[in-house]
């Protein structure tokens, strides 16, 4: 039994961790306890998982930041920007004093060396292809100013350069990558955020210290910052309780046990939308399913009650969507008008929904496959497909339920999606703050959805679709952009092809005696833009 015990303990020293008397007695660390450390790789152009930004954003700052406390853009590494008149060039205006965590001064050399980077052959970052797609050339005016020139009228350019959108305006040090080469700089990163990297242990935790000058996104009130992988979210919930962790990311299913424990719960609104949508019903090999009549797809989505997902399978951390992929901190979009519609015609409504169906010639209902799937991140998305599937079951509809690992599912999205064609299934669209990406990623018929038709196929709605998104990306002036949003949005909702479900959130469970009262980016799951704004809870206590 000894040799046992002192096996344990020996594995426990190896792995990093330390009892949680121990860990709590550290009041200067603080300690946020993860799910997922995504691919763990300290470079951003090697990084292309979204949870890139829980240990990305402590260590880097992006050329384009966060409005706080609304969601959506604002400055960062530049302070502002402007478009040239002709629509086809951005101009940024760097703060000035910002420096590298090698003393190295931050300017426009930087960012034009970084953007240049973020697009080499060498990078397989999500957002490299998009960039490269984007930009012309770059040039740096002044110290504090760089230029961008994109090819043709890209009205949200800006904004793809900021962490709320990706990671494509990461800033990286010119000299130290050149001095030191792509494996130093991976090997020992150097940033302009308000934390320094000091330790990287893959599988396991990543190691940050504050810097000792004042930073403008705020500087830490810790002197260091731990973020550790704990897959469980068991443990996690048991190392915030007992003080080994201050934060731990959790489910709603674990809001109701981490407000027994004495934790406060900390709610982030618009991280995400859980949608399901129909595929390749324009196909012809499809036509007279029930699911390529508008009448049924309306009246299955008139079948929801979300109120009651919202209140029992999200335990209340979440709220009443609006149309596909908009968020209240959007741009372009006149959020009050799409708030009454979603009131209105997101609505539960049974009655009605058999009415569609009867009128449709299916007055006892159809047989209908739904696969059933959940995005890394958001395991939810499982037990609300099986709210779904249950609501539409009570108006006479026989779901052939498929319940499928992401691993599974995501290959079948890609190409012909023959195995999807005529089917339903769940899926997510992540917080940003413009809508136009994710249409093109969905609806129009060159993404890689292509959900309302495909370049050898497209439709009298599909090519509506098309038309639709080109006059959003296309139109310089912002009055005339946000009316032709609002019709992209509303073409779109038309259709019932992509229905949201509820507008997740991003919960958090916090240890109140471990770090004081603080909050969340609207938008931004992750707390590596946060951190370093958290109080010792001396400072500023929960109420």
């Amino acid at each position: 039994m000894r040799t046992r015990i002192l096996v344990v303990l020996a594995v426990l020293v190896l792995v990093g961790r330390v009892a949680p008397a121990e860990a709590a007695a550290d009041k200067d660390t603080l300690v946020i306890a993860l799910d997922t450390l995504g691919a763990q790789v300290m470079d951003p152009i090697l990084d292309t998982r979204a949870p890139h930004a829980h240990y990305h954003a402590p260590l880097w700052d992006s050329l384009v930041g966060f409005d706080l406390d609304k969601g959506g853009i604002g400055p960062g590494v530049a302070e502002r920007w402007t478009l040239s008149p002709d629509g086809k060039s951005w101009t940024f205006f760097l703060r000035k004093g910002q420096r590298f965590h090698n003393g190295e001064p931050l300017t426009a050399h930087d960012v034009k060396f970084s953007l240049e980077r973020k697009m080499s052959p060498e990078s397989i970052a999500s957002g490299a292809a998009a960039l490269r797609r984007a930009v012309d050339r770059i040039e740096v005016v002044d110290d504090h100013t760089v230029r961008v020139y994109t090819k043709g009228v890209i009205p949200h350019f800006a904004a793809s350069l900021s962490r709320a959108v990706f990671m494509e305006g990461t800033v990286m040090p010119k000299k130290y990558i050149e001095t030191v080469g792509a494996k130093g700089f991976r090997d020992k990163p150097i940033g302009s955020g308000p934390w320094k990297f000091v330790r990287n242990v893959p599988g396991d935790r990543i190691e940050y210290e504050a810097v000792d000058y004042p930073h403008w996104r705020g500087t830490p009130q810790f002197k260091r910052l731990t973020l550790l992988l704990v897959p469980e979210q068991s443990t996690r919930v048991a190392m915030v309780r007992t003080g080994e962790a201050a934060i731990a990311s959790i489910g709603p299913e674990a809001v109701k046990e981490a407000r027994a424990g004495g934790m406060k719960i900390v709610s982030v609104p618009g991280t995400m939308q859980a949608i399901y949508q129909f595929w390749g019903t324009y196909k012809p090999e499809v036509k007279g399913s029930p699911l390529t009549d508008v009448r049924v797809r309306e009246a299955l989505s008139l079948a929801i009650d979300r109120q009651q997902i919202i209140d029992h399978v999200m335990s209340k951390q979440a709220q009443w969507p609006l149309p596909f992929t908009v968020y209240r901190y959007s741009v372009d979009v006149d959020v009050p008008r799409w708030e009454d519609w979603a009131k209105a015609a997101l609505r539960y409504d049974p009655a009605r929904a058999k009415k569609l169906l009867a009128e449709a010639g299916h007055p006892n209902g159809f047989r209908m496959t739904f696969w059933n799937t959940a995005l890394p991140g958001t395991p939810f998305m499982i037990q609300i497909g099986e709210a779904v599937a249950g609501f539409w079951e009570k108006i006479g509809v026989k779901v052939d339920m498929k319940t499928v690992e992401w691993g599974v599912f995501d290959p079948m999205g890609r190409g012909e999606q023959k195995g999807l064609v005529g089917t339903a299934s769940m899926f997510r669209t992540a917080g940003r703050p413009e809508p136009s990406p994710r249409y093109i990623t969905s609806l129009v018929s060159t993404g890689t959805a292509h959900l309302l038709g495909d370049p050898g196929n497209c439709p009298a709605v599909c090519q509506e679709a098309d038309r639709a998104y080109e006059a959003v990306v296309s139109e310089r002036d912002d009055a005339k952009r946000l009316a032709a949003t609002n019709r992209m949005i509303e073409q779109a909702a038309r259709t019932w092809i992509v229905v949201p479900i509820i507008e997740g959130m991003g919960i958090w469970a916090v240890n109140p005696k471990s770090v004081g009262e603080f909050k969340p980016i609207p938008g931004r799951h992750e707390f590596g833009d946060v951190s370093e704004r958290m109080p010792r809870p001396e400072k500023r206590p929960w109420p």
